[in-house]
């Protein structure tokens, strides 16, 4: 017996703990589509911009599917030759002109009337020299980068904003979590109502008990009261 008891808790426990895990998941990920902004092959998290790498035109210093960050917090007049800047380009595939973004090395730089421009290349011996100014620039790399990370990171935000990733993320664990209430809803209620009818059953059996005493209480007074009567006579 006391083994099945050890049993039930333990259960009880392992899914407790796993409506918790879901329900912070499903937190997350909620948290995680309101507040991420994809852009071609960047992502901004609560003010957190990345990239994830798509060629080794900046190889060795990151490589394609890496996952670096950029400041898009910074001042024009203090970037410099060195610093490695995240800009808006335009490619053509197939014929097709696309908006990208590219992290390359600074070069040099100018000021026209006022406004930067900077050449750019990547430190890879293949890349090309670009020339920059300044409204296309996104940000700043802050020198960090997580190896290989990139290819995930992409994989993972368009699968969590797929139809079957939002089943299975938010729909399915949502669903879990009403089936659980309901559960443990239709619980409370059927203990309650095994508590109340039990209450109604002790009730019932204490005013029958008090009826009884009353009753025998008003017999024996009834005897005595007769057998005062006969002393009397």
């Amino acid at each position: 017996m006391e083994n099945i008891t050890k049993k039930k808790a333990t259960w009880k426990l392992i899914g407790n703990i796993a409506f918790w895990v879901v329900l912070a998941f499903v937190f997350f990920y909620a948290v995680f589509a309101l507040f991420t902004k994809q852009d071609e092959n960047t992502s901004s998290f609560l003010g957190i911009s990345t990239l994830s790498v798509q060629s080794d035109s900046m190889s060795p210093t990151f490589k394609k599917g890496d996952l670096i960050f950029v400041d898009t917090k910074f001042e024009y007049a203090d970037l410099d030759r060195g610093d490695v800047i995240t800009y808006k380009t335009m490619v053509e595939i197939n014929g097709e002109e696309y908006l990208i973004y590219n992290s390359h090395r600074i070069q040099s730089r100018k000021i026209v009337d006022g406004t930067y421009w900077y050449v750019t290349d990547g430190d890879h011996p293949s890349a090309v020299e670009e020339e920059v100014f300044q409204s296309d620039i996104y940000g700043v790399w802050n020198e960090r980068k997580i190896s290989g990370f990139g290819t995930f990171t992409d994989g993972f935000v368009d699968f969590v904003k797929s139809p079957i990733g939002f089943f299975l993320f938010i729909v399915l664990p949502c669903f879990a979590f009403l089936v659980f209430e309901v559960i443990r809803f239709v619980k409370v209620v059927s203990d309650y109502n095994v508590q109340k009818a039990l209450g109604d059953q002790v009730k019932l059996k204490e005013e029958a008990v008090a009826l009884a005493k009353a009753q025998i209480e008003a017999e024996q007074k009834a005897k005595a009261e007769e057998e005062a009567k006969k002393s009397e006579n």
